[in-house]
Parts: C-alpha cells; structure tokens; sequence
C-alpha cells in the first residue's frame, strides 16, 4: 500500500519531469527520490514512468494514476485539518447542564452571548452529571456544566471548577428556621431531595455522613423547581444551593437559611481531553466566568 511520502513523490516527479526537479521541491535528495518511485512501482507492479533525454515522462497507467493520487493526497490533507476543528459548527453552542446553573447562570451568560452573536444556534441538554458526561464524551456536546467529577467519571475529560455555592435550607413559612440552621437539627426532619444520581445529592450525602446524621429522604424528585413546590407545599424541608435561587424573588409559602455544617457546592466546566471548542463556546465559557 502507498504511503503519503511515496503518493507525494510520485506526484512531484509527474509535475516536475524529472527526478532532480522533484527532488527540489520536496527537498530530499536524489537518491531518495528515486527509491521511494522504484518501491511505489514494486508495490503497485506498475511502470509509472519512463525515461527520456530531458526527464522522465509518464506511462499510460502513470497518467491513469496520477489524477487519483492527486486526490488521495487532497483527501488526507482536508483530513488533517478536519481534525483540528471542534465537531459542531462554527456558530453552534452545544452544552450540557444541571438544573442549578441551568435555572439562572446559564440562561445569563446565553443572553449576554446572543447580543455579541445573535446568529449562534444553542442547544441545552439538562440532567444528572453521569448523564452529561457520558452525553460530552460521546460528541453530543462540547460542554458539560456540574458538580465535581466522581472517582471514575473523569476518563477522557478534564474539569476546571467555575465556581461554588453554599448550601441553604428551604422550609415552608409556617416555620421560623432562622438565618443559619445546623445540620444536626434535620436528624429527625422529613427531606425533599433530588434522586440519586445527581452530583448535588452526593454532596449532601457526603455531608451527613460526615457530620453523623443519617440521610433519609423522605421526597425524592426530578429536579430543583420540584424541590421548592413539594417544600412550599409542605412536604418536608429541603437543602438546596444557594445559587439556583440567587435571584429568586421569593414566595411567601417559603423562608430560608444557611445550612451550616454541608460545605459549599463546587460546580465546574467539563470538556473532552484534546478535543477543541467552537469559537461559540468559548466565548460562553468566557462569560461564565464573569
């Protein structure tokens, strides 16, 4: 099978004439010219030239090959630069977010994106961490926004914490929790949670574990908007962070405090190891961090 370097000689010498005019434009010597065309010849059991006073002329066969290897070599070229270009278009934003940053930062940073490019095309994928990372690493997305990376999530992707929110507890009005609510007081309330797989629940579990109070929900839901309504309904009380609520205007049917003793949720940028983004998304990724 011919290589890049034989296609590449055997193409120089066609357009050149001769050995010695090949031999110049790729810059390599004679001698190397020439075996590489006598192992192309060998392995493709064809004459591809012949010789004549001035140079060296094409065969019937080496004219009927040359227009393909010209191709060939085009081909592979287009290759090598596809490869250095992000999967997505140049102006397509494809991310993957939980639903705490996708309640208020995300939608944040898109609106400041589209008034510097209206014409970008967005896609949003929300869920459970597991699930972005597993979307990111199979191309579905460029980016993955959510809590810290498991022990044996991160094959293939690197992360870089953007940033970290306290943790507070939701509790229906009827209860006067205070500004700063201890963990320890939750031992014996009823929880509303996300479900398991949410790298937000993790992180509480984490953090009863450590403190000694057992976790055991006793309302598990799909997401934090469900989290507030089951709380404001009166269904138990639930820790949350603080950021998916930052600009939350409040409702009366709610009160909240900080959760002391559950440390600060970290949340962070995921992308594939090697794998470029669009000028779309990293802009994006620029205005997150503001």
């Amino acid at each position: 099978m011919a290589d890049v370097p034989a296609l590449e000689t055997f193409v120089a010498v066609a357009r050149a004439g001769s050995v010695v005019g090949a031999a110049e434009r790729l810059a390599r010597t004679q001698p190397s010219i020439s075996a590489r065309l006598s192992a192309l010849e060998s392995a493709w059991a064809t004459k591809l030239f012949r010789r004549h006073a001035r140079g060296m002329a094409l065969t019937p066969e080496g004219a009927r090959l040359l227009p393909l290897a010209e191709a060939a070599l085009q081909s592979l070229g287009a290759l090598d630069r596809a490869a250095g270009l992000p999967v997505a278009g140049h102006h397509e934003l494809r991310i993957g977010a939980g639903d705490a940053l996708g309640r208020e930062v995300v939608p944040r940073a898109m609106a400041r994106l589209l008034r510097k490019r209206p014409n970008v095309s967005i896609r949003v994928l929300e869920g459970p961490g597991p699930r972005l990372l597993e979307a990111l690493r199979a191309g579905e997305i460029d980016l993955a926004l959510a809590v810290g990376v498991a022990p044996g999530e991160s094959a293939g992707v690197e992360f870089e914490t953007l940033l970290s929110s306290p943790v507070e507890l939701l509790a229906p009005s009827t209860e006067r929790a205070g500004r700063e609510i201890p963990l320890d007081r939750l031992r014996d309330r009823r929880l509303v949670t996300l479900q398991r797989g949410s790298g937000f629940r993790r992180h509480l579990e984490d953090a009863f574990n450590a403190a000694g109070v057992p976790f055991w929900p006793a309302v598990e839901v799909g997401n934090l908007s469900l989290v507030r309504r089951f709380v404001a309904a009166g269904l138990g009380v639930a820790p949350v962070p603080a950021i998916a609520f930052a600009r939350d205007l409040g409702d009366p049917r709610l009160t909240r405090g900080r959760l002391r003793g559950v440390p600060p949720v970290s949340y962070g940028l995921a992308r594939r190891v090697g794998v470029p983004l669009t000028e779309a998304a990293e802009q994006f990724v620029a205005l997150l961090k503001r």
